[in-house]
């Protein structure tokens, strides 16, 4: 959180600056969440978790704020996911059925652009992201598991996913209400997390995201 703080207080900053030109956007995506883990049981037994993966889009909004840094531009922004997105409804068979979503994502990133002929920009980006994880509807594990673990009673497990995002895009100039459109493809590379569960059992996994994205903005 200290890490988004001083970028919001950084961006503010910046808005006040007179030599500081303001963008704001919105932002579609098409996102593949990517996740591996670990569960070790009552008996003290790991058992490793297959990777999965699960497509979904998202839509953000942004506001950044832009210097001049010699022969090229740098952006400070913020972009905020303020929807929930349905990652996956997962089908467990003899383990457990649940909805994950991800939800709530804020990303703190500078942008260092450099135009070429024609209108064209091309860009790197780095950041650090936050978002809600909630995995909900838990059923399942209504019995002890043939490993004689006792049986689970939680129904909504919550955790928050954070990390570094990279990427790379480009900015096209127009002349229309609209200043101009990005493309850019972007990674969010999310730190483990850990849970522990009712029936004692320590879960963990690791995450990433990549995205490809399109978005329209204007510059004031």
């Amino acid at each position: 959180m200290k890490k988004l703080t001083l970028a919001l207080v950084l961006l503010s900053f910046m808005g006040f600056n007179a030599n500081a030109d303001m963008n704001v956007g919105v932002k579609v995506t098409a996102a593949e969440l990517t996740a591996d883990g670990s569960e070790t049981q009552n008996s003290g037994a790991t058992v490793v978790q297959k990777e999965r993966d699960a497509s979904f889009e998202l839509a953000s909004i942004f506001a950044e704020a832009m210097v001049s840094l010699g022969g090229m531009d740098m952006a400070v922004g913020v972009e905020m996911v303020p929807l929930t997105a349905e990652v996956a409804v997962i089908g467990g068979g003899t383990g457990f059925d649940a909805t994950v979503e991800v939800g709530n994502m804020r990303t703190a990133y500078i942008q260092p652009m450099m135009t070429t002929d024609g209108g064209v920009s091309l860009y790197v980006k780095a950041g650090y992201a936050q978002a809600d994880l909630d995995i909900s509807n838990v059923s399942r594990q209504a019995t002890a598991s043939e490993t004689g673990d006792s049986a689970s009673t939680d129904t909504n497990l919550d955790q928050e996913l954070e990390g570094p995002m990279y990427g790379l895009g480009m900015q096209i100039s127009t002349d229309s209400i609209i200043d101009a459109i990005r493309i850019e493809a972007t990674r969010h590379d999310f730190d483990e997390i850990s849970f522990t569960n009712s029936n004692n059992k320590k879960l963990k996994a690791d995450a990433t995201m990549d995205a490809v994205s399109i978005a329209l903005v204007k510059s004031f």
